[in-house]
């Protein structure tokens, strides 16, 4: 079975990326009535640690809530708004979560499940609690192995573009001077099982009307969000969640890096972005199939396959001077994110350092204040990026990467 996200045509996009908020009244909120949420039931102690400092360190794990969290307000405020208990929080190293996935049951297919023995078998050399094979997956399991996954993230970031924490010691209020990827405080994660939590928390704290996935920018306190509901993602299973999260997140950190203060090109940020979630064994996709796509269902997981047979022939693929013009999710469909992904597959094996090196470049931009007006000057750039560090002008690139694709792409 196949799931795509074909109608979130907005929910990548920073909505209100400058705007600044209404004040939000949190006394006026009523919590949701008591019920029988499994989080409520497991209660707000973590039994892997049982909020042991030693243990929480060896973890990882810097606190859980109550802490601040964006644009002024806390987890308490937030915990009035959608009712008391019903999120676990946790905070990272670089990252604070708020959670209340359900249960998840273990995949059927053999690879997704190896892959999350693996991620358990990590996670209990800094858990000894943790059950080698456990029945299922509680939330506060799920909760941990989210928070890893976001770390790994965030380590695999840092060196792509050839950075570590002490590139960024200061700890200043503003952006490009804050101690995370430039940043002042922390990045977000909200993973809801509910359409209902993840709608109020939007309403009321971000000031849009978005109940299923959706990565936000709280400008006051300059933080990335990524929110999403398990809901929401109807038939998304375990797998599939993750890689979506994965997706989410690297968007969150490269739009984060240095501040967001532009867009960086879609092509290349979708690319790197669908590079980074396709690790995770999955048949569900991060993308929309536009109206004048006909994409079998059975086969559009398959990006290999499918980029192969259109590179094969002339006037079905996209030539990089077309890519170089996206400007908004509304000019890419499945096609169009399929062959950035595997543009960005192409480039990272012929030299990964290259590709953070342009990143880094891109980012390093000084802001001029014209987001969508800088946004135009980056995609320009980044042709350029691609002559100099690459030594690809927009032909070469579309006959070496045609070439690859034929030589390394399965026919069938």
């Amino acid at each position: 079975m196949h799931a795509l996200l074909t109608s979130f045509r907005t929910l990548w996009l920073f909505g209100a990326a400058f705007v600044l908020l209404a004040g939000v009244t949190l006394g006026q909120d009523k919590p949701p009535p008591k019920d029988d949420d499994e989080v409520v039931k497991l209660g707000p102690i973590d039994p892997y640690t049982g909020a042991d400092k030693a243990v929480m360190a060896a973890a990882g794990i810097v606190a859980y809530g109550p802490f601040p969290w964006a644009d002024m307000q806390r987890t308490e405020d937030v915990d009035r708004v959608l009712g008391e208990r019903r999120v676990l929080w946790l905070e990272t190293k670089h990252f604070r979560f708020g959670f209340n996935f359900k249960s998840a049951t273990w995949p059927e297919a053999s690879g997704p499940r190896k892959a999350i023995q693996d991620e358990i078998k990590a996670l209990r050399k800094k858990l000894p609690k943790v059950p080698e094979k456990p029945k299922k997956i509680d939330p506060w399991l799920r909760l941990h192995l989210y928070a890893q996954r976001c770390e790994n993230a965030y380590t695999e970031f840092q060196k792509l573009i050839g950075v570590t924490d002490a590139d960024f010691p200061a700890k200043g209020k503003l952006p490009r001077e804050g101690e995370f990827l430039g940043l002042p405080n922390k990045f977000l994660v909200l993973l809801f099982q509910k359409k209902s939590d993840m709608g109020r928390y939007m309403d009321r704290f971000c000031n849009q009307k978005q109940d299923t996935s959706m990565r936000y920018y709280h400008d006051k306190t300059h933080q990335m969000l990524f929110a999403v509901s398990a809901e929401g993602l109807d038939g998304f299973d375990e797998s599939g969640l993750h890689g979506h999260v994965i997706y989410a997140v690297w968007h969150n950190l490269m739009n984060g890096y240095n501040g967001y203060s532009f867009p960086l090109p879609h092509w290349f940020a979708e690319g790197i972005a669908h590079w980074h979630a396709r690790k995770v064994e999955s048949e569900f996709l991060n993308i929309q199939i536009r109206d004048d796509e006909a994409v079998a269902d059975e086969k559009q997981h398959m990006w290999p396959l499918k980029v192969r047979r259109r590179a094969q022939h002339d006037g079905t693929w996209f030539p990089f001077e077309t890519m170089a013009t996206w400007a908004k999710w509304e000019d890419m469909g499945y096609h169009a994110h399929s062959q950035s992904w595997s543009r960005l597959d192409y480039l990272m094996q012929l030299d990964r350092e290259k590709v953070g090196m342009m990143l880094r470049q891109l980012k390093g931009v000084p802001p001029d204040g014209t987001f969508e007006g800088q946004g135009g000057q980056l995609r320009v750039m980044a042709q350029k990026l691609m002559v100099d560090l690459f030594e690809l002008d927009p032909q070469t690139f579309d006959q070496r990467w045609r070439d690859w694709v034929l030589k390394t792409y399965p026919k069938k």
